[in-house]
């Protein structure tokens, strides 16, 4: 049995730079499972997240070139998350959303409140005193803030991958979003 031979990123940008429908496939190949978990852990609807990986590949297509990423990982993650949050909030509009796909996006508003993010300058501030929050956390706090913010990974799946307990995650995430609010509000945040 011949072993599947998986092409590094440079490879496949160089496919989307010369236009070669391969790169999608390849994308695919070495990205594709991790991006369905993206969306489905936002989602959960096979459906749902199979659309938003048409739909990521079809932006990662039109994207390149100009744009080459130095983590091309990393920038389909961004948007398979976009779209997957996109499509959640559409889905929330029409009530059509699983109760339990809610709740990372919804735990999170809970540390910034309703606040408007529309003001771009407001959100330019916003988003650098969490990335500067993020940067002074050790790796496990951030693999857990990354895990259920960012990835919408439930609790219980971080908790296995820790070898913890969710009551330990749980924890450890509301110390976060604790010091987090705290952050925001000495940044003049007014949550």
């Amino acid at each position: 049995m011949r072993k599947e031979i998986i092409l590094t990123d440079e490879e496949i940008l160089d496919l989307y730079f010369s236009r070669s429908e391969d790169a999608i496939k390849e994308t695919d190949k070495k990205y594709g499972k991790y991006l369905y978990t993206i969306a489905y852990n936002i989602l959960r609807d096979e459906r749902d997240c199979e659309e938003c990986l048409n739909d990521t590949y079809l932006k990662a297509w039109n994207s390149f070139p100009p744009v080459r990423p130095r983590n091309l990982r990393t920038y389909l993650s961004k948007i398979i998350r976009n779209n997957a949050v996109d499509r959640y909030d559409e889905g929330r509009r029409q009530k059509r959303v699983p109760a339990d796909a809610c709740d990372p996006l919804e735990d999170f508003d809970n540390v910034i409140g309703d606040y408007n993010l529309d003001d771009e300058i407001e959100a330019a501030r916003i988003g650098k005193i969490i990335n500067s929050y993020l940067k002074k956390l050790p790796d496990r706090s951030l693999y857990i803030f990354m895990s259920r913010f960012y990835y919408a990974m439930p609790i219980s799946d971080i908790a296995r991958r820790l070898g913890v307990s969710t009551s330990t995650v749980n924890k450890e995430l509301a110390a976060m979003k604790n010091e987090l609010r705290e952050k925001l509000t000495d940044g003049g945040i007014d949550l």
